[in-house]
């Protein structure tokens, strides 16, 4: 599996791949020689070079976003965002540049280089820059108007140290994939807020950042990944998410030098794949478009691999790189099959919206799942994806009650533990009507009853913060035991008198309602 995602031609081959996109921008900046100079002294200027020189300075972050934007205006007739000067100062610095110079153009202004891993290009942004810095300064106004609410930071103590641990880490457990894709990912930047008091949306669509973020990529600026410091906390965690946002830069790459999407594709018309493992947001979209939902299916089919690969050699490597702190890798593998495979099924609904290459794209990601799943769900079921984001949410509500302050006697207190009786009471109901519609036996019915009486004598008694909370999670303990058992292709039968809706449609609307009930307690 690792083979194929590192090595396969025309998706897999990063050697292939990086070809085309050095083709790609010489095309671009020889469309745009008439209407720049630095274009033409560029071009110029690695006319001579190596394979490796044209890397590093057509694959620079900011010369590519420096073309894009300059030739969509004159392509496209679309405003400016920067003055064509500074664009060309960008593209003119870049020429300047040694042909036998060591580092990209922006990282030549770095007063401190550091390189993500010794057998990889990407380096790490870091303060101080030199003081004459042109790419320097248009990077950081790139950043600063794609991710409103957040700052560049220089990664230093145990951040930087985790960071660099965790690139070490990817490499020993992935020693073919990791060199792979982090060769399309040219710079590494941490991030973190502007202050404590802004807020932003959520981040699944470029120029926003939520206040707690993970991680980011943003198709305008290809060739980057952005981490939160969050994401820092140890080396597994560090591994996992510069694995999952290369892939990300990675698809970037293909986007531009492949057909994955059809001739005039627009996301804002695309028709939307809802990812189920995600709580449903009343500000946010209903769901991903096309072009979206590829992209993550492609690093879902990754970190499956990721994961399974940490499951089998965590136990070798825990002396050298500490335990793991967060969830089971085992079961993070089958997350990531399953949401794979959903995300590949709902997509074949879709192929429309999908170039010649897409298409073509689309199959191999699905002959790799097909082939390397130990045990996919059947096809249009999404019951098990819900019923995950079930059982995170109970895990939130668990945090919640672990902290010293839960149960405090504030002004929330008694709406936060209504809400949880309220919303205990409603999963039970819900929980019977979709055993009743499945036709499965349960030895749980009576439990599950048992638990709603309790939870009313609790209701009537005005229960505190914390004996509500812990009845709601006996609850939720109660339906997952309920309905686990329950065969997957059970939850495609039709509900009785109900032939257009699914029984996996009854577990969704269970889980959909009771996370309206708990609202913002479930964002805390």
């Amino acid at each position: 599996m690792e083979e194929i995602l590192s090595g396969d031609r025309p998706f897999g081959d990063c050697d292939y791949i990086r070809q085309r996109v050095r083709l790609h921008y010489r095309h671009r900046l020889l469309l745009l020689k008439e209407h720049s100079k630095g274009a033409h002294l560029l071009l110029a200027a690695q006319r001579d070079a190596s394979d490796d020189r044209h890397h590093q300075v057509l694959g620079d972050p900011a010369v590519r976003v420096a073309t894009d934007t300059w030739l969509s205006a004159v392509l496209g007739g679309r405003e400016l965002p920067w003055p064509e000067e500074e664009l060309d100062a960008v593209l003119e610095t870049a020429a300047a540049q040694s042909p036998r110079a060591a580092v990209p153009p922006l990282a030549e202004g770095a007063a401190d280089l550091v390189r993500l891993h010794e057998a990889g290009r990407p380096w790490v942004w870091s303060e101080p820059r030199v003081e004459v810095d042109p790419l320097g300064e248009f990077f950081r106004r790139v950043f600063s108007a794609s991710f409103h609410g957040l700052t560049l930071t220089s990664p230093e103590g145990r951040v930087r140290e985790t960071l660099l641990r965790g690139a070490e880490l990817l490499h020993e457990l992935c020693p073919v994939l990791a060199p792979s894709a982090l060769s399309h990912v040219h710079l590494v930047a941490v991030a973190g807020r502007e202050s404590p008091g802004i807020t932003s949306p959520g981040i699944t669509s470029p120029g926003s950042a939520s206040p707690g973020f993970a991680s980011l990529t943003h198709p305008r600026i290809p060739g980057v990944i952005f981490l939160s410091a969050a994401v820092l906390g140890d080396p597994w965690q560090a591994a996992e998410y510069l694995l999952h946002e290369a892939m990300h830069v990675k698809f970037t790459d293909l986007e531009h030098t492949h057909s994955l999407l059809e001739e005039g594709y627009d996301a804002a018309e695309s028709p939307l794949i809802r990812p189920h493992w995600n709580r449903a947001r009343p500000q946010a979209d209903a769901g991903w478009p096309v072009d979206r939902a590829l992209t993550v299916s492609h690093v879902y089919t990754t970190l499956a691999l990721f994961h399974s690969t940490v499951a089998a050699r965590h136990a070798e490597l825990a002396d050298r790189y500490g335990p793991i702190t967060g969830a089971d890798p085992a079961r993070q593998a089958r997350r990531s099959f399953d949401r794979a495979q959903y995300l590949l099924h709902r997509l074949g609904h879709h192929t429309e919206q999908l170039g010649s290459g897409g298409r073509l794209f689309l199959r191999w990601l699905g002959g790799i799942n097909e082939a390397f799943d130990p045990s996919p769900a059947p096809a249009g079921t999404y019951a098990h994806l819900v019923l995950d984001l079930y059982e995170r949410e109970a895990d939130t509500i668990r945090r919640a009650l672990s902290r010293p302050d839960a149960g405090h006697a504030d002004e929330d207190a008694d709406e936060d533990a209504a809400a949880l009786r309220s919303a205990a009471r409603q999963e039970i109901s819900g929980c019977l009507a979709v055993l009743a519609a499945t036709g499965e036996p349960s030895d749980q019915r009576d439990e599950l009853q048992g638990q709603d009486r309790a939870l009313a004598e609790l209701e009537s008694s005005g229960a505190s913060f914390r004996d509500s909370a812990e009845a709601f999670l006996r609850t939720r303990d109660l339906v997952l035991r309920a309905l686990g058992p329950v065969p997957p292709a059970a939850f495609l039968r039709p509900v009785p008198d109900r032939s257009e809706e699914t029984v996996t449609e009854k577990v969704r609307a269970m889980v959909e309602e009771s996370g309206r009930r708990l609202g913002a307690l479930l964002e805390r």
